[in-house]
């Protein structure tokens, strides 16, 4: 992003995205920083430059081009990206019982997907591109 002033809005949030750890971006990170609007305009003008992919409402990623095929991809993996995603909004998750089963030696069916076991309420959908965050349901053991 050309930034043409240094106390534009722009140039404090491209500042703002350095010194945030991690790769999940919220947008409540910025809202001090400008109207709804303005930060709108200037998060969907780093989604243009490829500095940053929506993965859900108001949840954005840090991204990278990639040398191939020009498309932006997730730094870190898409997967710990959406556990990174749920443990910033503090929502509470365990392994999906398939992770569970493998890494107990219970099966050696290697777990596919990204999945997680909620253990508060989620209204949210986790997705980028043909990845998405699956939810399982918690099954009452009795």
């Amino acid at each position: 992003m050309r930034v043409k002033y240094i106390e534009s809005l722009e140039y404090k949030i491209l500042s703002r995205l350095k010194t945030i750890r991690g790769n999940v971006v919220l947008r409540k990170d910025f809202n001090d920083l400008g109207s709804y609007r303005q930060i709108s305009r200037a998060l969907n003008k780093l989604i243009e430059e490829k500095k940053l992919v929506k993965i859900g409402v108001g949840i954005y990623a840090k991204s990278y081009i990639s040398k191939y095929t020009d498309i932006p991809l997730i730094q870190n993996g898409v997967d710990a990206t959406f556990r990174q995603a749920l443990t910033r909004l503090g929502i509470a998750y365990e392994l999906s019982s398939a992770e569970k089963n493998y890494n107990a030696g219970k099966t050696t069916q290697v777990p596919t997907g990204n999945a997680v076991r909620l253990k508060s309420r989620c209204r949210r959908s986790l997705a980028y591109r043909n990845s998405k965050l699956i939810f399982e349901n918690k099954v009452n053991a009795k």
